[in-house]
């Protein structure tokens, strides 16, 4: 009896042991699943990170490189103010207008770096002004530029106002006497008759314009003043037929005479060449305000953009 009332259960250890080892299972996974959580937030790109180079970004580096950008306007406008005019351009009131720009650009110097400097205060205003200042200087670049020459009328020292003002008689004038009392030909006309001729391309555009004949004339030279019609150009005009109103008539090729007190100086082809002396000033002017005003434009709307990034993130 006593030996059979003693059983011993044998499944019970078992049933324990399953239960430890699901009891582990069970822990495992969790830790593995953190595991590969923090894997992947590792190879994510940190916020952080992107945030505080965004913000380097608007406030260092676009202002500084802003700022510098703008130094080109001072440095433009300082030597436009310092550089020597042309002979004869204080005929045309040129001296007056190189002022006026000097001015103008050191005006968008001051406007542009205020800006730079209240763009956390006023963002909005200080985009709206620069954007109407760089949109008008981008406008009279492209006037000095050439690229519209019917608008290029009313603007002073652009290509179309140069040839509308040599064209008038009482201006050409006064800058053909200015030429001549400066002594525009005096290096061809007291030159040595035995010297070779020069090299017509690398004269500047007022010798080549009103010391010589044009290149279309077929004219022979015996040096660098005298020109001579071939037998079949028929005979040379009087001298005296120049200045009888017949001027507007008359070629450039019968407007020539070897007399060193005529030369050329009547000649479309040196109105042209001392429009182009002085225009390539003006010229440069244009390309310059074009460039500066597009990269200014460019770097504030940047700005702008980067002070609202900077404001939403606090």
């Amino acid at each position: 009896m006593a030996d059979s009332a003693q059983v011993v259960p044998v499944e019970e250890p078992a049933a324990t042991a399953t239960t430890t080892v699901t009891a582990t299972v069970t822990t495992t996974e969790p830790e593995a699943k953190t595991t590969d959580q923090m894997e992947s937030q590792t190879n994510k790109p940190p916020v952080g990170a992107l945030v505080t180079i965004m913000n380097l970004f608007a406030i260092g580096v676009l202002p500084i490189f802003t700022f510098f950008l703008s130094l080109t306007l001072l440095g433009y406008a300082v030597w436009l103010l310092y550089m020597r005019s042309y002979d004869c351009e204080d005929i045309l009131g040129l001296p007056r207008i190189q002022t006026i720009a000097s001015v103008g650009l050191l005006a968008v110097f001051v406007v542009s770096n205020v800006a730079l400097f209240l763009r956390r205060k006023f963002p909005m205003p200080a985009l709206v002004v620069m954007f109407v200042i760089l949109l008008l200087m981008l406008f009279i670049g492209l006037a000095y530029a050439g690229v519209n020459e019917m608008q290029t009328r009313r603007f002073p020292a652009t290509g179309t106002w140069f040839k509308l003002k040599v064209m008038d008689n009482v201006n050409w004038n006064n800058i053909k006497s200015c030429v001549y009392d400066k002594g525009a030909c005096n290096e061809l006309v007291y030159g040595s008759p035995k010297d070779k001729p020069y090299n017509r391309r690398k004269l500047p555009p007022i010798k080549n314009g009103c010391c010589m004949p044009p290149e279309t004339c077929n004219m022979d030279t015996l040096n660098e003043t005298f020109w001579y019609r071939r037998k079949d150009e028929g005979r040379p005009l009087k001298t005296e037929m120049l200045y009888g109103g017949m001027v507007g008539r008359l070629s450039d090729c019968q407007l020539w005479r070897n007399d060193w007190s005529v030369l050329c100086y009547d000649c479309r082809s040196c109105k042209l060449g001392f429009v182009r002396s002085v225009r390539k000033k003006w010229w440069q002017l244009g390309v310059f305000l074009i460039v500066i005003s597009i990269l200014l434009l460019i770097s504030h709307l940047l700005i702008f953009l980067a002070t609202f990034w900077e404001r939403f993130n606090g």
